[in-house]
């Protein structure tokens, strides 16, 4: 599959509610995550998580 169609089929996916819920839960998952294996690095974390959630709560 072609990046731009995989990009395409991602904000598409955004424009629905439940998109949305599934982006907001994985970036939750992710961060969580990384924050476990490298605590050192949670300000960093915890500041691309915010931007990510700014971003998701936009569209």
């Amino acid at each position: 599959m072609k990046l731009s169609r995989l990009l395409h089929s991602a904000r598409t996916a955004l424009r629905s509610e439940k998109g949305r819920r599934a982006a907001t839960r994985a970036t939750d998952t992710v961060a969580d995550t990384a924050r476990r294996a490298s605590p050192r690095h949670s300000a960093k974390i915890d500041q691309a998580q915010q931007s990510a959630r700014k971003y998701l709560d936009r569209q």
